[in-house]
């Protein structure tokens, strides 16, 4: 088996690992777009099978440094939280909905300048590990995450990916 037909299997593998679960919840969530700054800066997609389950991507550029392009995609697991409290002094009760912690394992690809002849450029591909916080209002999200980074091709290398980012759901989110 060569080096291609076990990529074609893996990436195979993890689509149906990935799709799987929120096919068989039975539920749509829905597709979501927008953007992310950070690292990288650019587009992020999200779709959310679940109350539980997500699948997002980000898309982008680094102009810091050397200039370089980042793809990303995700599992992510959802933990939705609704916060309550009581106002002692009216003797009200409130409560603040909207708000998923997400933990979220994936892969990245990077295309960057190689920093010593800007005529070549480097191929990166990392595992991802790591997750965020999103608070949705309406059909608007906002989030913040963060991800460490182990390359393992061209060689083992550690590195950070995350950013602020903003989304709109075009389905009952």
């Amino acid at each position: 088996m060569n080096n291609r037909t076990l990529t074609h299997l893996i990436i195979g593998a993890a689509l149906i690992l990935c799709l799987v679960p929120g096919f068989a919840a039975g539920q749509n969530y829905g597709p979501s777009l927008g953007i992310i700054l950070g690292s990288p800066t650019g587009f992020t997609f999200k779709y959310v099978f679940a109350p539980t389950s997500a699948i997002a991507a980000n898309a982008g550029w680094g102009l810091t440094g050397s200039v370089h392009f980042a793809a990303s995609c995700d599992y992510q697991f959802l933990f939705p939280q609704t916060m309550r409290w009581t106002d002692e002094f009216e003797g009200t009760s409130h409560e603040l909905k909207g708000i998923t912690w997400y933990l979220g394992v994936g892969g990245r690809l990077l295309i960057a300048e190689d920093p010593d002849n800007t005529n070549n450029t480097d191929l990166h591909v990392g595992v991802r590990l790591g997750g965020g916080l999103e608070y949705a209002i309406n059909r608007f999200g906002i989030f913040l995450e963060l991800y460490p980074v182990v390359d393992v091709i061209p060689s083992t290398d550690f590195d950070f990916m995350g950013g602020l980012g903003f989304r709109f759901y075009f389905a009952g989110h």
